[in-house]
Parts: C-alpha cells; structure tokens; sequence
C-alpha cells in the first residue's frame, strides 16, 4: 500500500524548535523502514520551504493558519492509497505501520505525551497517555474523497478541529482508533498558545464545534470511560479499560 505522510511545517528547517526537527527526523526513519511511504510538507503558496526527503505542496491561504481539510485534500491528489496527516511536532514511530488494516477507513490517532525529548535514542520519559485529543488522522484515499465533504473548514493550530474530525471520522467509517497499546506517536512537553486568545481563526473554530451535536458523544466518552483509565506507575491514562472497544462500538459504531 502507497502512503502518503504530511506536516504543514512554515518554516525553514534551521529554524525549527527541536520537538519540530525531531518530528522530521521521526518521519524520514519511517519512510527508511517502509519504501512505500513518500513524506509531504504542506505549506502556503507564498512560501519557499524545502526539506530535504521531502516532496513541497502547496495550497492557498485566507490567513496565517490553514484549513485542516484543504491539507488532507492536497495529500489526497497525490498517488497514494492511505493518506495520513500529523501535527508537525510530533514523532511517529514505525510501528504505527503494523495497525494499518485492510478494511479499515479512518485511524484518528492520540499522542502520549513526554515529559521532554531532546533526542530519538534516548528512553522515552512518558507522562500521559492524551487521550482526549488527536494528532494524526489517517485515511484511505478513496473514503476521504467521498466523504471530505464532510469535514468543515477548521484551522490547524487552534483548538476544536481534531476533535470534530474525530467526530466525523468515525460516525462515518470503518474506524480504528489508535490510542490503545502500544502508542504510536508521541510529543514532548512545551506551552501552547491555541487556547489562548479570542483570535479569528480560534472563534471561527469554536463557532464550527458549538454547532456539532455529536460532540456531547466525545465528551461523555472522554470523561466516563478514557478519564477513568488506570495509570501505570506515574504515567496517567495508560491502561485501556477491558471492554474500552466494546464502549467504542456502542457509542459510535451503530451510526453507521
């Protein structure tokens, strides 16, 4: 199976926060153990970014932030069969490859979250499982582009996008969702600007979310049942709870 892997990453790459290099570094060590992956980074089209292992896309922009699903579109005009995009300072790990499955449509993926990361080799220092939100989205191509639709436009790096993607992914697929054992991507601790502020592009996110009603779907799922996941030693929510994909099934799957 072709697979097409895509950041949206703005700047040049001596310029990037160590979390967003290692991102690249993560990516370039999957497409190495898998040769049927080519890497995209997504950018603006008044940009001038290469990265080097990388192929440039380029879209249109009515801002500083783009649309999430004008992203996904881009990576969908390529030649490949899976579609995955991720936050650009996250790491994937190879073995995101072996839960690829052949009927499944749409993988929503959470993070676990490191107390820091300065280096690939290094022990992994684990704080919590994320379950309350998503970093990689991945899909098959021929399901994206009947169902892209969809998806509204939401902006990349404020709040609400991943969760309503998460919404619309699996009350509309054949979903798996891919926070359970083991992890496959990760992303280490640093402050965060998206919920702060009453901008434009976080407004318009939030406008967009306030109007799903499935939402109450996630939240109750969040706080009734991936809340309640037992931790392991110090590393909060890392334990599925038995009967969490027969929960998942109950609550999304029979929309289908």
């Amino acid at each position: 199976m072709k697979i097409a892997i895509g950041i949206n990453s703005f700047k040049q790459e001596a310029d990037l926060e160590k979390r967003e290099a290692l991102c690249l570094e993560s990516l370039r060590r999957c497409r190495d153990k898998n040769s049927d992956v080519t890497l995209y980074n997504v950018i603006h089209d008044q940009d001038n970014i290469a990265f080097d292992g990388f192929e440039t896309l380029k879209l249109q922009q009515d801002g500083r932030y783009p649309y999430v699903n004008k992203i996904i579109d881009e990576l969908a005009k390529t030649d490949n069969e899976l579609i995955v995009f991720l936050n650009n300072d996250i790491v994937l790990n190879a073995s995101f490859f072996k839960q690829i499955e052949k009927d499944i449509e749409s993988y929503p993926t959470s993070r676990v979250h490191l107390h820091s990361l300065d280096s690939l080799n290094e022990d992994l220092k684990l704080q919590s499982y994320s379950v309350h939100g998503f970093d990689l989205f991945a899909f098959q191509k021929s399901w994206w582009l009947t169902n892209n639709h969809l998806f509204p436009d939401m902006y990349l790096g404020k709040p609400y996008w991943d969760t309503v993607y998460f919404i619309k992914s699996v009350l509309n697929s054949n979903f798996k969702i891919l926070n359970k054992q083991p992890p496959v991507i990760f992303h280490p601790e640093h402050s965060s600007e998206s919920m702060e502020g009453h901008d434009r592009y976080k407004t318009h996110n939030e406008k967009i979310a306030s109007t799903i009603p499935e939402m109450g779907k996630w939240w109750h799922f969040v706080q009734n049942v991936l809340l309640k996941r037992p931790s392991a030693g110090e590393v909060l929510w890392w334990t599925p709870l038995a009967n969490e994909i027969e929960l998942e099934n109950q609550l999304f799957r029979h929309e289908n």
